[in-house]
């Protein structure tokens, strides 16, 4: 089996598919791996360490798409990648098929290609994926919103923990998931004082059993919210609605209510956001100040530390690669207790039912063509 390692072209993406040692573990297993050309150079990984490693490297995206018989991509194909596909591909990435432009959907349905969207993918535990990339995001934004609070950043001055006799930054989390949690931890750890607010009960029960009582938590309601915006220095915002936009839970008129130069950090912001004033910005030049509130509102927040996130996800998705490369596609997703969760697309057959709504063709359960 070929497999195709591209370089990722979303604006400031540092991330790749592979890491070296990951390219090695498929070689083992007898796959030829293409790695295209600087695929890994942002993240610190030279062609010399690939083709150590035992890949090949490919001089041009045109050679990588054409070559490979399985596409391992951190983001979702563009346009013009979609185009440079062939047919019968298999390709493992983070798609969000349903919020996709219908030319590249169009693109992949036409060439028969079977995707799995490693968002979707579902285990007892969760999205074990999605997951690894959410434990790298919450961090980042609380370490981000520290950094944007001074007022060299333009913001208010606040040390975030505070220090004797001066109280910390205020900092809300609106989602009780994942990221939110992780954010949670690392402001606690900083010494801020922090408010978890969620719709659900059962995660913020998890949470406060987790941390203790120096976390609060608040249930999410339009008062609650109201309060929030008010009493904060940090707004991270962290809802997420699977396959679908997120909804905008803080107003344009909640962040007028904030203190002036305080930060809204909005990690949805790949699905839409959860604020209504949040637009997508990037890691060159990542904030904007809107009614008076800096905003940071990078969707690919885990592109600024690479390396860390190459790996977290590679250790996630390198199993997946292995049972295919050992027994292709159709024995992976078989054989494999919950890669099936994660099918989008089968030989061209719409295989989600969001997708399938989203674009307003039919979708067929995945039991019914994987067989």
């Amino acid at each position: 089996m070929i497999v195709g390692i591209p370089r990722e072209r979303f604006v400031d993406e540092r991330r790749v598919g592979l890491a070296p040692a990951g390219v090695r573990s498929l070689v083992e297993l007898g796959a030829t791996v293409y790695v295209e050309d600087a695929a890994g150079a942002a993240a610190g990984w030279s062609n010399d360490e690939y083709e150590q490693a035992g890949g090949t490297i490919a001089h041009s995206p045109e050679e990588v798409f054409g070559r490979a018989d399985l596409l391992i991509k951190m983001l979702t194909p563009d346009l013009a990648e979609s185009e440079m596909m062939r047919e019968d591909q298999v390709i493992l990435s983070f798609l969000q098929l349903p919020l996709a432009r219908r030319e590249m959907f169009q693109n992949l349905v036409d060439r028969g290609m079977t995707a799995v969207a490693l968002e979707n993918i579902e285990n007892e535990n969760g999205h074990p994926v999605r997951r690894a990339m959410s434990e790298i995001a919450g961090p980042i934004a609380v370490h981000v919103a520290a950094d944007y609070l001074s007022a060299d950043r333009g913001g208010r001055g606040v040390l975030i923990g505070g220090v004797p006799g001066v109280p910390p930054a205020s900092v809300g989390i609106i989602g009780a998931g994942v990221v939110g949690t992780a954010a949670a931890e690392t402001a606690l750890n900083l010494g801020a004082s922090v408010i978890l607010v969620d719709h659900r009960i059962a995660p913020l029960r998890y949470a406060l059993y987790h941390f203790g009582k120096r976390l609060q938590t608040s249930v999410l309601n339009e008062t609650n919210v109201e309060k929030l915006c008010r009493f904060v220095d940090v707004l991270i915002t962290a809802v997420l609605v699977e396959d679908y936009p997120t909804p905008h839970v803080v107003t344009r008129e909640h962040v007028k209510m904030m203190k002036p130069r305080s930060v809204i950090v909005d990690v949805a912001i790949d699905q839409g956001g959860t604020v209504e004033t949040s637009r997508p910005t990037t890691l060159s030049s990542p904030t904007y100040v809107e009614e008076n509130i800096i905003h940071y509102c990078v969707p690919n927040m885990a592109a600024k530390v690479p390396r860390t996130a190459t790996r977290a996800f590679m250790n996630q998705v390198l199993p997946f690669a292995r049972r295919i490369v050992r027994g292709g596609i159709k024995h992976a997703l078989l054989e494999h207790p919950y890669l099936i969760t994660g099918l989008n697309l089968y030989e061209g057959h719409v295989t989600r039912e969001a997708v399938g709504k989203a674009f307003g063709v039919e979708w067929v359960e995945a039991s019914g063509v994987v067989r």
